[in-house]
């Protein structure tokens, strides 16, 4: 009983207590300075901009890689409102991955990122984790809005003591400009008519060059763009990782971007931008080939720039020799100086507009040519050997140092072996594999199934593979098979294909020739094999 009557108090005086408990989210508990949810970005009221320079000090020293940052120039600093040369293009954090270190916000060097201690910062619920990728706009709402109203970083907190343990002054409020006070500042100077940003200098005056279009002597308002190389090179690399973002994504290239992209390629150091270069004049026909693609992207001649990634012949590096080239190029004609024979030999062989004497695009069938104009081009039809005999192979294909995957020795061995393996298997009347086929097309061999390269590069007719010595063919006016009507024209790897066509017919004759030599007859299913597909029935053993 006693027991029960004890157990009892404890009940009643639990009831007349106060609760403890509020009702969330009517009603929220105050929560202290020193608490951190999510990091995000703060305001700068006095200029109107973030703090943030897009500097990534914070980006790299995150242990879970959960953000995301780039930087572009700051147009206020050219107007005066700003000191800060560059400022924060795009800003992502992605909220499912940050474990709230605060890291971030030690390193910062600019006051730009703090730990959010309102609600706001915690009620980031979502039924997809993908939304828990937030924005520039996401991550300054709070500041600009007004709710982070005390902008804390336990690094403030510590010299605070330090000074007082010291007896000195205590130190400069942080944040000064993302604080309530700023913004009232801001709005009051809104009020009063004058800019939101405070007014650090004189804007600056147009750099000496700098001429409006009419006075370069073209139509039209706005001003000409006249640019430093290295400006103009950083603004055609934009544009260009533009261009395959959309490429990438299977979506029309705008059009402003493939303006911006040849408009930066040929412009000049110093120089308003003029015409594209190479475009075809009036009054011709077909598509002239030129150094770059519809879509502003660089144009290499086949078998250039198609190797893996890292191999000296990947499209990324074959982009950048190209690059230093033309910036060569550039640097010595605008100097006066004449052009080294390896840059120009670089120019000529990947492609570039630039070539003293011509592009390659003139040799390959392209049209006119860029540089310095159109060189002679011969006439004569190229094959996969030069007049002294030694290999040719396709621009680009074999011109690696020694020891290269793309030198001139290994890129012979590699054909060598190729044809050799087709020899061998023409002679046994079996097909050619693909990877061999490939290898002979590539590499500028004239025992290419279906035809060599050089037909494609403009060199005249084709040379396709011939059979093996001893072989009866049917040849056509190119040296191939001519099969009847309907048969080896399926696609290749199809049975009807015309590898495996002519593959079947070179075994049939071949058994025939066996049949005859061992002085029996052909048999019949074999004349009619040899017949059906186009063949003459041999009369005596080779």
């Amino acid at each position: 009983m006693k027991g029960i009557l004890k157990g009892l108090g404890v009940t009643f005086s639990t009831a007349a207590r106060r609760p403890v408990t509020v009702k969330y989210p009517e009603t929220k508990h105050l929560l202290p300075v020193r608490q951190r949810s999510f990091p995000v970005l703060t305001w700068d009221f006095d200029h109107d901009e973030p703090f943030c320079t897009g500097c990534n000090v914070c980006v790299r020293n995150c242990p879970v890689d959960c953000m995301t940052a780039t930087m572009q120039d700051n147009p206020a600093y050219t107007a005066g409102t700003s000191n800060r040369r560059k400022i924060v293009e795009k800003f992502w954090i992605d909220y499912a991955r940050c474990m709230r270190c605060n890291i971030c916000v030690e390193v910062c060097p600019f006051e730009a990122i703090v730990m959010d201690n309102n609600w706001s910062g915690h009620e980031h619920s979502v039924y997809d984790r993908r939304d828990l990728h937030i924005d520039i706009d996401g991550l300054l709402h709070g500041s600009k809005s007004g709710e982070l109203t005390v902008p804390f970083r336990p690094l403030d907190s510590i010299e605070l003591l330090e000074k007082q343990a010291k007896g000195e002054e205590p130190p400069e409020l942080s944040f000064k400009g993302a604080r309530p006070e700023a913004r009232q500042a801001m709005f009051d100077r809104i009020a009063q008519g004058l800019p939101a940003a405070l007014q650090e200098r004189e804007p600056e005056k147009p750099k000496a060059g700098a001429v409006t279009a009419s006075a370069a002597g073209g139509a039209g308002g706005g001003e000409v763009e006249i640019l430093s190389e290295s400006k103009i090179r950083a603004k055609r690399m934009r544009a260009e990782r533009e261009a395959k973002a959309f490429v990438d994504r299977g979506e029309p290239v705008p059009a402003e971007i493939t303006a911006n992209i040849q408009k930066y390629t040929n412009m000049k150091p110093g120089e308003a931008a003029t015409a594209v270069a190479g475009a075809p004049g009036g009054g011709g026909g077909g598509a002239v080939l030129t150094g770059l693609n519809d879509d502003g992207s660089m144009r290499f001649p086949p078998g250039v720039g198609d190797g893996p990634k890292g191999d000296p012949n990947s499209a990324e590096k074959v982009r950048a020799r190209r690059m230093r080239a033309e910036r060569s190029f550039n640097t010595l004609t605008a100097a006066g100086e004449p052009i080294p024979d390896d840059v120009a030999k670089t120019l000529y062989d990947l492609g570039s507009d630039l070539a003293p004497g011509g592009a390659i695009w003139a040799t390959l069938g392209g049209g006119s040519a860029g540089g310095g104009g159109a060189a002679a081009v011969s006439t004569a039809p190229l094959t996969g050997l030069n007049a002294d005999g030694s290999m040719r192979f396709p621009p680009g294909i074999g011109d690696g140092a020694k020891g290269d995957p793309n030198s001139a020795e290994k890129v012979r061995a590699r054909r060598m072996r190729a044809e050799r393996s087709f020899n061998t298997l023409t002679a046994a009347g079996e097909p050619i594999p693909d990877d061999v086929a490939k290898t002979l097309y590539d590499l500028g061999s004239d025992l290419a199934p279906g035809g060599s390269i050089w037909a494609t590069l403009g060199g005249g007719a084709s040379t396709a593979a011939p059979a093996a010595a001893g072989v009866a063919v049917a040849p056509g006016a190119d040296g191939q098979m001519v099969f009847p009507p309907g048969i080896g024209d399926g696609p290749k790897g199809d049975p009807n294909s015309y590898e495996k066509v002519r593959a079947r017919r070179m075994r049939a004759e071949k058994k025939a020739r066996e049949a005859i030599a061992a002085g029996q007859p052909v048999p019949a299913d074999i004349a009619a094999t040899i017949v059906e597909l186009g063949g003459t029935i041999p009369d005596k053993a080779d």
